[in-house]
């Protein structure tokens, strides 16, 4: 049986990826959790509509009208689903797998999802939210320890800038790499990239160098 740890969603990043060859900028977006009670955190990206509805949802920002995850979590509470938990539970390869708990009477059930859409109901109906030790493990890095985690727990959408930029650049370009060549990378080598990401991201959100 896994272990699992409680973490919270410290910090979400927005950031413009500009591409030369198609003369566009588009954003992207990194949720940045880390463990209650521990230094350690890891990040996730997420995609655009769904960073906005995790960072509304931090926020407690009323729309005039039910956005997807507002009507998804009003859905669920009008049929007398309760979400339990929220769980990041594997990372195969690059891609990270998420699950929802829930509870329709006597009834538990496991399902299937993106963390990105479980993160954004769980900051919604206030659903815990936990990692499995072996992703935290293979994701995440320590914070640096001279930062206070708490200076950057506003969930602000933030600009990293040139460095977020040639990382991002970086990543896809080596991943087109992968698809062209149909290379298999060892689960060493996909850890290290992992984590080489990660220290980056988290040294923006904590300050500091991890």
């Amino acid at each position: 049986m896994k272990v699992m740890v409680k973490v919270s969603i410290a910090d979400v990043l927005g950031i413009e990826n500009t591409n030369e060859d198609m003369a566009r900028t588009t954003q992207q977006f990194v949720a940045v959790l880390k463990e209650d009670g521990g230094n350690r955190a890891f990040p996730i990206w997420v995609g655009p509509a769904e960073g906005e509805a995790i960072v509304m949802g931090l926020k407690d920002i009323q729309l005039p009208r039910p956005m997807t995850h507002n009507f998804i979590a009003n859905l669920l509470g009008a049929a007398g689903v309760e979400i339990e938990e929220v769980r990041v539970e594997v990372v195969e390869r690059d891609t990270f797998i998420g699950v929802a708990k829930i509870r329709v009477g006597d009834v538990v059930s496991e399902v299937d999802a993106r963390p990105s859409d479980v993160f954004a109901l769980a900051v919604r109906t206030g659903a815990p939210i936990y990692a499995a030790e072996d992703v935290i493990d293979r994701a995440g890095v320590e914070i640096p320890l001279e930062t206070s985690p708490a200076l950057k727990c506003e969930a602000e959408i933030t600009n990293m800038g040139k460095l977020a930029e040639d990382m991002i650049n970086s990543m896809q370009k080596a991943s087109e790499q992968r698809l062209e060549a149909q290379v298999t990378h060892s689960a060493e080598e996909l850890s290290d990239r992992m984590k080489n990401m990660a220290r980056n991201i988290i040294g923006q959100v904590f300050g500091g160098s991890a």
